[in-house]
C-alpha cells in the first residue's frame, strides 16, 4: 500500500506556477533587420493577474506602411517611447522565476533573446510555453487553424486579439485557462507534464494517459497490462511517474502505439534503488515473458559448450547447461552468435572443423596447419589450452586473433581482417562477461554498502537489501533473515545468469561509490578492491591500447 504523496513528488503542480504571458509587436517577422515597437506582459497566478507590463518601444528607425496599417502604431507614437535598453532591464527583473508564455512563441523569444545578446545580457533561461503548439496538439480537427484570432473566437474568450501587445496578452490568457482546463481532464496537472505534453506529438492513444493517474515518483518496475491480466511490458525506472508517462506523449514507435492501445492498465512495484529495481525487472522479464519486450520474444537459450572429456574433446553449441563438467559460455539470443564465436576460437587456434577428428582424412585445413588432421590427442590438447584460457587467461587467444588479423591486413586481404577483428571483439566481450560474473560466483556471499543501502549478494544473485540502521553488523544480520524468503534462481539457470549480468555491469558502473563490507570467498581479480575496501573500476581483461576494439553490440 503506497502513501499518500504530496504534489512536490510529482513535479510542479500548476496552481503554484507563475506564469508571464508575453507578445510582442515589431517592425518586421525577423530580429536581424527588424526592431521591437510594443511589449505587453501579464504575470498570472491560479487564474489570478500578480503583475502587468505595458510599454511602446523606439525602434530607432521608421516604422513600415502595412504594419502602421496592422497595428495603428506609427512613428508619431513612438517618438516619446523609450529605447529597448531601457525596457529590457525592467522586463528581465517582471519576468524573473517566471514560466513565460506567448502564441507561436518562437517568433517573440527569438525577438527578445536578439535584442538581449546585443546588448551583452545572457539569453532568456525562463522554460517556454507555446501556446499555439499546445492548441496544435490539444484541438487537433476543432479549429481551421491555430491563430490566436481563430482560437479566441472558437473558446468564446472574454479578449480578443487586435495586432496590440497588451490586447494580445489578455487573449492568450483566455487560451492558455481553457486549454490547461481540456488537458486537466487526462490528468495533466503538472507544469512538467504541460510542458512534456506541448513539445509532443499526440495521437489516439493520449487519453489512456489516465491509467497513469496515482502512480509513484520513486524508483521501481512498471508493467503495462492487456485486458485479460497478461503482462505486456515490463520496465525499469528511477521515477517511475515520470517514465510512464512519456510513453503516452506520442512515441513515434510503431511498437509503443501498439503497446498502448492493447494496455488497460498500469502496475507497479516500489524498490529502494535503481538496481533492485533493474534486478525485478531481469526476473519478470525472464519469467513472464512479456511478448513487447525483446528479451521476452527472443529469450536467450543458447551457449558455447566446450567439453574435455572423450577421446577428442568437443566445442560446439549446445540448449542448456548440465552439470557434466563442461564450460558454458552464455547464454547468447541465437545460435548464430555461438557459431561465430567458435569460428574466433577456430581462428585462434587449429581446432578441428570436421565432425569427428577421426572421420578426417587430410581436410584444406590441415594441410596449412590450421587444423590438427586426424590426430585425436593433438585435437583434444588444443581444446584443453582452449578452455583453460578462456578460463584463466585469454590473452593467448585474443594475442593469436589480433597476430591473424594483421597478417590478413598486410596481404590485402582487408574483408577478412574485418570479419577476424568482428568475431575476436565479440569473444572478448563475451570472455571479459564471464570473468565478472564468475567472480561474483566466487565471492560466495557479498556484503556492499552505496551510500545509505546495504546489500546481500549470494551466489552472484541479489539476495536481500535494506537500508542501514544502526551499526553495520546488526544489518547483516537483518538482511541475511530476509534473505530465507527471498527468491534465488538455481546456478546456471538462464535467469540466475541474467541477474549476475546485470549485477556484475551494475558494479562495474558504480565501482567509485561501493564500499565493500564483507566477503565470504575470495574476489576473483586481485585488481577488484582496494586496500580501503573499495572497488576499482578495472576490468580483469582489459587490453591494451594497440589492440583493436570494433564497436560491436554485446549479445
Amino acid at each position: 500500500m503506497l502513501a499518500q504523496r504530496s504534489f512536490e513528488d510529482l513535479g510542479t503542480p500548476l496552481s503554484e506556477v507563475t506564469f508571464c504571458v508575453v507578445d510582442l509587436e515589431t517592425t518586421g517577422g525577423s530580429p536581424s533587420d527588424s526592431a521591437i515597437t510594443e511589449v505587453g506582459a501579464v504575470k498570472v497566478r491560479r487564474g489570478e493577474v500578480v503583475g502587468t507590463f505595458q510599454t511602446l518601444v523606439d525602434p530607432g528607425r521608421p516604422v513600415p506602411a502595412f504594419i502602421r496599417l496592422l497595428t495603428g502604431i506609427d512613428d508619431a507614437a513612438l517618438a516619446e517611447a523609450p529605447k529597448i535598453d531601457s525596457v529590457l532591464p525592467s522586463f528581465l527583473e517582471f519576468s524573473k522565476g517566471t514560466v513565460l508564455v506567448a502564441h507561436n512563441a518562437r517568433f517573440d523569444i527569438s525577438f527578445l533573446n536578439h535584442a538581449l545578446v546585443e546588448r551583452g545580457y545572457e539569453r532568456l533561461t525562463n522554460r517556454v510555453l507555446d501556446t499555439a503548439g499546445l492548441a496544435r496538439k490539444v484541438l487537433a480537427g476543432e479549429v481551421r487553424n491555430h491563430r490566436l484570432a481563430t482560437l479566441s473566437a472558437h473558446l468564446r474568450c472574454a479578449h480578443q486579439p487586435c495586432h496590440r501587445a497588451f490586447a494580445d496578452v489578455l487573449a492568450t490568457i483566455d487560451v492558455l485557462h481553457h486549454l490547461i482546463e481540456r488537458v486537466a481532464g487526462f490528468g495533466v496537472v503538472t507544469l512538467e507534464d504541460l510542458l512534456a505534453l506541448s513539445a509532443s506529438k499526440l495521437d489516439g492513444t493520449f487519453s489512456k494517459i489516465s491509467l497513469t493517474e496515482g502512480l509513484p515518483s520513486h524508483a521501481g518496475v512498471y508493467r503495462f497490462v492487456g485486458s485479460s491480466g497478461q503482462t505486456l511490458y515490463v520496465g525499469k525506472a528511477t521515477n517511475i511517474r515520470q517514465r510512464v508517462r512519456s510513453y503516452f506523449y506520442g512515441d513515434p514507435r510503431r511498437k509503443i502505439k501498439n503497446l498502448l492501445r492493447e494496455t488497460q492498465a498500469v502496475t507497479v512495484e516500489v524498490h529502494g534503488s535503481p538496481l533492485e529495481a533493474e534486478i525485478a525487472e531481469a526476473r519478470a522479464i525472464q519469467r513472464e515473458l512479456p511478448p513487447y519486450n525483446r528479451v521476452g520474444k527472443r529469450p536467450a537459450t543458447w551457449y558455447l559448450k566446450a567439453t574435455t572429456s572423450g577421446k577428442t574433446g568437443k566445442i560446439a553449441p549446445a540448449r542448456s547447461p548440465k552439470d557434466d563438467g563442461a564450460l558454458y559460455l552464455g547464454p547468447f539470443g541465437s545460435v548464430k552468435i555461438v557459431r561465430t564465436l567458435i569460428d574466433a576460437l577456430r581462428d585462434a587456434t587449429p581446432i578441428h572443423r570436421c565432425a569427428e577428428p577421426r572421420t578426417c582424412h587430410g581436410c584444406a585445413f590441415s594441410e596449412i596447419e590450421r587444423c590438427t588432421g586426424t590426430d585425436a590427442d593433438l585435437h583434444l590438447d588444443e581444446i584443453r589450452r582452449l578452455v583453460d584460457a578462456m578460463v584463466l587467461d585469454p590473452d593467448p587467444i585474443l594475442g593469436a586473433l589480433e597476430k591473424r588479423m594483421r597478417l590478413l591486413s598486410r596481404h590485402a586481404r582487408f574483408e577478412e581482417a574485418d570479419e577476424v577483428r568482428r568475431r575476436g571483439a565479440l569473444l572478448e566481450n563475451t570472455l571479459a562477461r564471464r570473468a565478472r560474473i564468475g567472480a561474483l560466483l566466487e565471492a560466495g556471499e557479498v556484503f556492499l554498502r552505496h551510500g545509505e543501502r546495504v546489500l546481500l549478494i549470494r551466489d552472484a544473485q541479489l539476495a536481500a537489501a535494506t537500508d542501514l540502521d544502526g551499526d553495520t553488523i546488526s544489518t547483516m544480520t537483518r538482511l541475511r533473515a530476509i534473505a530465507v524468503t527471498s527468491e534465488v534462481a538455481c546456478y546456471q539457470t538462464a535467469e540466475q545468469l541474467t541477474e549476475a549480468r546485470v549485477l556484475s555491469s551494475w558494479i562495474e558502473r558504480h565501482a567509485d561509490e561501493l564500499e565493500l563490507v564483507s566477503v565470504s570467498g575470495t574476489w576473483a581479480s586481485t585488481n577488484a578492491v582496494r586496500k580501503d575496501g573499495r572497488f576499482e573500476a578495472k576490468d580483469p581483461l582489459r587490453r591494451k591500447k594497440t589492440t583493436p576494439r570494433p564497436s560491436v553490440r554485446e549479445p
